[in-house]
């Protein structure tokens, strides 16, 4: 579940439920503490929407004697608080995340999977569209440590691709009209009998322009839809043999996509930005598998550029045969 908390008359969030723990264990914020999350009428006071909390010890502090484990937040309660379910003790905080669990897919999460609740994409019907995208965008970028720590690893591929696809189209046309538009600047500096030969399609007016866009907008949301499947089965396979690969494809697929999403939106920064967006969010992809599959950050990077230097010593092979056989052919003429 996710929390909005206020922090100097302005709204913060969404954090998972174990970062309001951290900021109330570390004097950000208070048990008088306007929060709110989903199901909630109006914001109230943090002692109010979470009762005893301040009382439930985060793992690690003093536990109280005959205190119980929360299986799902690994945070210890009281034993009043505490509900058995298969053998497991779930405190009430976690009934939202225990539901979600078994409806998704017929199990009683454990361990922190009741706090991967995000990113805040996932929850765009409470967000509104724009909101979801731009907190998914800024949490990737900014602290992808922590936005891909709280990030679902199952739920399904609509949500990621959905957010990948509508971020990389927008990037792509805004690159598209940035670098129109500087080629048309630099184009009025050219005799008109150059500008037709250089750049006739430009030449030829803004229709001829636009009708660029839309062709080659097209073929690249044909090749991202499908690039996307074959890039996150060729990391997960990647995955594989790095011994990295420690949940199933489907997480890896959901990390690709708002890793390399969100980094598609720096297309916003003129002519350099898609080069910058890609290049952030590999490095945010590769922080991103570390903390969804539980690998450290090492053996990430390796499987990420395991295909690309198996890509480039490929084709250094094939430009030495590609050389050798000629050189080889005209010495036997000889």
């Amino acid at each position: 579940m996710n929390w909005y908390y206020d922090l100097g008359g302005q709204r913060q969030g969404p954090v998972p439920e174990a970062e309001i723990d951290r900021l109330l264990a570390a004097g950000t914020i208070t048990t008088n503490t306007l929060v709110w999350c989903e199901g909630m009428e109006n914001w109230t006071p943090l002692k109010d929407a979470r009762p005893g909390v301040g009382a439930a010890p985060v793992v690690g502090a003093d536990v109280p004697e005959g205190w119980i484990r929360c299986a799902a937040t690994g945070r210890y309660f009281p034993p009043s608080q505490i509900v058995w379910l298969d053998g497991k003790a779930y405190s009430a905080e976690a009934k939202a995340g225990i539901v979600q669990g078994v409806m998704q897919g017929g199990e009683l999460p454990s361990g922190d999977e009741a706090l991967r609740t995000g990113p805040a994409w996932e929850q765009r019907a409470q967000l509104g569209l724009f909101k979801a995208i731009w907190e998914t965008v800024k949490a990737v970028l900014l602290d992808p440590n922590q936005a891909f720590a709280t990030m679902k690893r199952d739920g399904g591929f609509g949500a990621p691709l959905g957010f990948y696809m509508l971020v990389a189209t927008a990037g792509v046309i805004i690159s598209l009209v940035f670098n129109l538009a500087f080629q048309e600047s630099m184009l009025s500096f050219l005799p008109k009998e150059a500008q037709q030969q250089a750049f006739p399609s430009l030449a030829a007016g803004a229709g001829s322009g636009a009708i660029f866009i839309v062709g080659i907008t097209v073929v690249a949301v044909l090749a991202m839809l499908v690039g996307t499947f074959v890039s996150a089965g060729i990391l997960h396979l990647s995955l594989m043999i790095c011994s990295g690969a420690k949940q199933p494809f489907e997480t890896t697929f959901r990390t690709g996509c708002y890793a390399i999403g969100a980094g598609s939106a720096l297309a916003l920064i003129p002519l350099c930005g898609s080069s910058i967006g890609f290049l952030w969010g590999v490095v945010c992809l590769c922080m991103g598998l570390a903390k969804t599959h539980e690998i450290n950050t090492g053996r990430a990077v390796c499987a990420v550029l395991l295909p690309l230097v198996t890509c480039c010593g490929l084709y250094i092979l094939l430009i030495v045969v590609a050389i050798a056989i000629p050189a080889a052919a005209a010495g036997m003429k000889q």
